[in-house]
């Protein structure tokens, strides 16, 4: 949850293909992510060393970390 990580945006209009948006911890990066107008969020990912995950993979994440383990 705690994992530094990447916001990006891919599209045309940006440098190289793709641009940070935003830096932070993981669990805030998905925040972010899922608070964007589900059409913005198809242009959207974040990447940190856990690898990268779109919004259904920043959904799936949050939802895990919501429950207490086991």
């Amino acid at each position: 949850m705690d994992l530094p990580a990447e916001l990006h945006r891919r599209g045309s209009d940006v440098p190289d293909g793709d641009v940070i948006v935003a830096r932070g911890p993981l669990v805030i990066m998905a925040q972010g992510l899922l608070a964007l107008d589900p059409e913005a969020r198809k242009c959207c990912w974040i990447h940190s060393a856990a690898g990268d995950l779109d919004a259904a993979g920043a959904e799936e994440q949050l939802e895990c970390w919501s429950h207490p383990p086991h």
